[in-house]
């Protein structure tokens, strides 16, 4: 028997240019009334199910393209430096592709979770759009991950009140959040902090004692961190562990 549809997003919006959903962003969207959307990243195709028509929520606006994202990798110079001791790093500072990429863009987005494959993940695209999810997205995540998002989430408001209608609908949903796409290779994560302001402060500290072209970056909804990009080797990850030591920080290297 069909269960009654549940109250879910069937309007698409206009995919805000969300720089992160810490404490400055956590505030609720006005209404979105655009017929069009528009993710930041560039579009693949994906395969989709129809799904029937069920009636529109008056609480939260949603619903991008049904297309995985593919997202650029961005370069960035970065050698780590201190004053007065120095640190051997790369000179041409590019960071490595990962072998098995992530497609997860900036901004906010619900996840309805992970599956190893890409038919899999459209099976559950199809799943929820049976009550009434539509608009789903299937994004690469490493190797053997695929995950089923929803983009265009506005703001962590927004996003909050959207998983408590598709938890009500039987998904657990999961709200991820970004300020950066995903560059791939390994970061040297100075700290971890619940705020961006927290972050700066904490890069602040950094810079005093001689470490420049750090990066304050958000990598889920209360997370923000203090990331140097450019380290090629473990050896120079390594040396640069050493010397951040050496001054009260303690790195850790994560996926970029």
């Amino acid at each position: 028997m069909r269960r009654p549809a549940a109250t879910a997003i069937l309007a698409p919006i206009v995919l805000a240019a969300v720089a992160g959903c810490g404490s400055s962003a956590n505030q609720t969207a006005p209404p979105i009334t655009a017929t069009t959307a528009q993710t930041t990243t560039e579009a693949a195709p994906a395969t989709t199910t129809p799904t029937p028509t069920v009636a529109q929520s008056t609480t939260v606006a949603a619903a991008v393209t049904t297309a995985a994202a593919a997202t650029t990798v961005r370069t960035t110079t970065a050698t780590p430096s201190t004053t007065p001791r120095t640190t051997s790093t790369s000179s041409s500072g590019v960071a490595h592709h990962a072998a098995c990429p992530s497609e997860q863009p900036a901004g906010i987005q619900a996840s309805f979770g992970r599956r190893r494959s890409a038919a899999a993940a459209n099976k559950l695209v199809e799943a929820a759009g049976k009550v009434g999810f539509q608009g789903l997205v299937v994004q690469q995540r490493g190797c053997n991950g695929y995950a089923v998002v929803l983009q265009g989430l506005t703001s962590l408001a927004q996003a909050k009140q959207f998983r408590r209608e598709a938890r009500s609908a039987g998904f657990p949903v999961r709200l991820e959040c970004r300020s950066h796409p995903v560059q791939g290779g390994l970061a040297a994560v100075f700290g971890h902090r619940p705020t961006r302001g927290e972050a700066l402060q904490l890069r602040r500290q950094a810079e005093r004692v001689g470490f420049i072209h750090l990066q304050v970056e958000q990598d889920a909804c209360n997370d923000w961190e203090v990331d140097l990009y450019g380290l090629q080797t473990a050896a120079q990850r390594h040396e640069l562990a050493k010397e951040a030591a050496s001054v009260g920080f303690r790195l850790t290297f994560e996926p970029g």
